[in-house]
């Protein structure tokens, strides 16, 4: 008799396996699942090569495979059956599955495994995926059935999936995940989280579509997918929370669902926030759980912040601590709370006084170096993120702290290798990538600092400082409209940020966008009215549209509050040279260069200002000074040149804006310059060059036209001369 027969409870006759009702006496059939049958060599959609079957529940089975046509890469086959569905139920399915693949393929995010293929043969639908070497949380929990977990692996967990679950909620359309539970979770072996089940399988449920078992499992899915109600984020919220409940209480939710003792209650280690949390997102009433999981994600960072700098509150203790102890935890929780609230000062105070109470707590020490880093104190919180390292060499917040310190200290070498270290106690650590990345920048690695970057993002993909940093690099790189992408990016995770509204503003003035650069630029001054960067930006806005009068008062305000502004000292000293305020120019360009010897700029303006004034040798001297600071700078080979001309030393000025044209052949002024000074030598034919070369770059400008017209009038080429210099005529506006 063929296996694939099924056998009616009531009369006992021999039906086909896929029946769902008695072909005898139309009694229902008990459906059977016909997923994970397939042997193992199987070849699926002539590529995908079975080794084993890895899962089998709810709807479908999983498959380990190879891919043929890529170097037998491993991959991971889900199995879905159709067999059992009403015949008018198969083309709903087959839509709703190819809608659902090709959903799921458009997502990229770090804890989902990728979707590359998807395809149907015979009565089975398959999903093509990552395959992920390691275990469910599921079977984590199965080897010591009833212990809670560590709290710094649940925060860890809890992170990342928040970060998942923000990702699919965000997505367009939004994604609810809808079944949420330990065995949807993946860890992998360095101990990255993965949700693995999107419940695709539920469109091939047979009889009812909205089985309450197909969206959601007891105890993890929240009370309203048991009803008519929507799902939405905070369902998810609610199976988050059960989640985390169970792993910090070891309490199986599924035994008494909608039931759940206070986390503390039952594991002491557990902090009164994360209490609280817990018990929030596990509300029966959806709009009294926190509004999205950015906010449970942003709790979860506050206590494991806590966590890492010693100051975490327990609820109770089972040992007795000695009085000592127990009073350096309290300054430290007291230090933190202040440094949270960026009280600079009485956070140090505080953390030198857990220091003095016990100067071996190495969280006091870093806590201290946090401090002193957001108070500018670089040298000090280097002396701290040392002393902590001393006393536990794995602290990786403290090797963070000590790279940018030693990053803003220009001891770049040293902070990379700082980073290194980090990275190798924890590969996937956001922060150490996003310091690397901002180091590589500063030694002048822009394509290797991006990398970092990306690598940062991959880790944690709303970093806003991490996508700040690479719209810097990319702004470097004059990849202006990705730069703009990812400047957006950083504001879409943190919209107050003064820097990253002044980044985009940057970024939209050097592409010409200057209503949209001024507009960004007011949105930083608008969360600190005294940002010098904004304000210095907004001159620049000024300046372009030749407004000097409001570019200057820009540049002003801008130095009242930081008089150490070179960059502004040096734009205040262009708009004065275009005003005429010749004098006060220089003033403003010489202050520049106090600040900064080695400001080229200001030096190149300066020696344009003693030009000006005639002062020719003080203006060499300026722009040699400029050039050995950058020998490439063809704007100051040209203005060299210019000196040179009107000292009369017509050989050293061609040398000049030769060397100017080198360096940019499509310099108008270089070749403007050079056929004025080829017809001072008597070089004729080459001055008609040069301007017939400026001309073609700048055909509106009558000067150029008017050193044609010179070159012909001396090649005695007076036909010609004529209409050059009537084109002059005309542009000037004087035909």
């Amino acid at each position: 008799m063929s296996t694939q027969e099924q056998f009616c409870e009531n009369c006992g006759a021999a039906n086909v396996a896929t029946a769902r009702f008695c072909q005898f006496c139309a009694a229902p059939l008990p459906f059977k699942h016909t997923t994970g049958m397939l042997p193992e060599q199987t070849l699926l959609n002539s590529r995908y090569q079975l080794e084993a079957r890895i899962g089998q529940g709810g709807m479908g089975a999983v498959y380990k495979a190879v891919d043929t046509r890529f170097n037998n890469r491993p991959i991971a086959i889900k199995e879905m059956s159709r067999a059992g569905l009403p015949e008018a139920s198969v083309e709903e399915a087959e839509r709703a599955f190819e809608s659902e693949a090709r959903l799921l393929a458009d997502l990229l995010h770090p804890n989902l495994p990728r979707i590359y293929d998807h395809f149907t043969e015979g009565e089975r639908s398959y999903l093509v995926m990552d395959f992920i070497e390691g275990h469910t949380i599921e079977d984590q929990l199965e080897k010591d059935p009833g212990k809670p977990l560590l709290l710094e692996q649940v925060l860890s967990w809890g992170q990342q999936l928040c970060d998942v679950l923000g990702y699919l909620h965000n997505h367009q359309p939004p994604i609810i995940f809808r079944d949420l539970k330990p065995s949807n979770v993946m860890i992998s072996d360095s101990g990255h989280i993965f949700l693995i089940d999107f419940g695709i399988a539920r469109v091939f449920k047979p009889g009812q579509l909205h089985d309450t078992v197909a969206l959601g499992s007891p105890g993890y899915a929240a009370p309203e997918q048991y009803g008519k109600a929507q799902s939405t984020p905070r369902s998810d919220i609610y199976s988050l929370g059960a989640l985390l409940h169970c792993l910090l209480t070891g309490v199986d939710p599924s035994e008494q669902p909608f039931f759940f003792k206070r986390a503390s209650q039952l594991n002491p280690n557990v902090p009164p926030e994360l209490d609280e949390l817990l018990e929030q997102m596990l509300n029966m009433d959806v709009e009294k759980r926190p509004a999205s999981v950015q906010e449970v994600s942003h709790i979860l960072q506050q206590v494991d912040q806590k966590r890492i700098s010693g100051t975490l509150t327990q609820t109770q203790t089972r040992i007795q601590v000695p009085p000592a102890r127990t009073t350096a935890q309290q300054i430290l929780q007291d230090a933190y709370n202040l440094y949270s609230q960026r009280r600079v000062r009485e956070a140090l105070a505080a953390y030198d006084k857990a220091i003095q109470t016990d100067g071996l707590n190495a969280e006091a020490w870093q806590g201290r170096g946090l401090t002193q880093a957001i108070n500018g104190q670089h040298r000090d919180a280097l002396a701290s993120f040392e002393r902590a390292l001393q006393l536990d060499s794995n602290l990786v917040t403290s090797l963070n702290g000590k790279g940018t310190a030693l990053n803003m200290l220009h001891r770049n070498e040293e902070a990379l290798n700082v980073f290194e270290r980090a990275l190798k106690l924890a590969p996937d650590n956001a922060f150490s990538w996003n310091g690397k990345g901002a180091v590589l920048s500063a030694l002048g690695q822009p394509e290797q600092a991006l990398n970092a970057f990306e690598v940062a993002l991959h880790f944690d993909p709303h970093m806003a400082q991490a996508w700040s940093n690479k719209g810097l690099v990319l702004r470097q790189l004059k990849r202006y409209q990705d730069a703009l992408r990812a400047f957006e990016r950083a504001l879409t995770y943190d919209s107050n940020s003064v820097s990253y509204w002044n980044g985009k503003g940057l970024v939209l003035y050097e592409m010409g966008r200057l209503k949209e650069s001024w507009n960004s630029f007011q949105e930083a001054l608008k969360r600190d009215p005294n940002y010098p960067p904004a304000l210095y930006g907004m001159g620049n806005v000024f300046y372009a549209q030749q407004r000097l009068n409001k570019a200057l008062e820009s540049y002003d305000q801008a130095l009242r509050i930081d008089p150490n502004f070179v960059r502004a000292w040096d734009k205040r000293g262009n708009v004065l040279g275009d005003m005429g305020r010749l004098n006060k120019a220089l003033e403003s360009y010489d202050q520049a260069l106090r600040i900064d010897p080695r400001f080229a700029s200001s030096w190149n303006g300066k020696a344009s200002i003693l030009c000006q004034m005639e002062r020719y040798g003080e203006a060499l001297d300026a722009y040699d000074r400029a050039l050995r600071i950058n020998p490439e700078a063809a704007l100051s080979w040209n203005g060299k040149g210019n000196a040179f001309y009107q000292l009369g030393n017509y050989e050293l000025a061609l040398q000049a804006y030769d060397r100017a044209l080198l360096l940019n052949a499509r310099m108008v002024s270089a070749l403007h310059n050079k056929s004025l000074v080829l017809k001072q030598l008597g070089r004729n034919n080459e001055a008609l060059a040069a301007a017939e070369a400026a001309i073609s770059l700048a055909p509106n400008d009558p000067d150029n036209w008017q050193r044609k017209a010179e070159a012909l009038r001396k090649l005695h080429r007076r036909k010609d001369a004529k209409v050059a210099e009537a084109e002059v005529a005309r542009l000037r506006g004087e035909a």
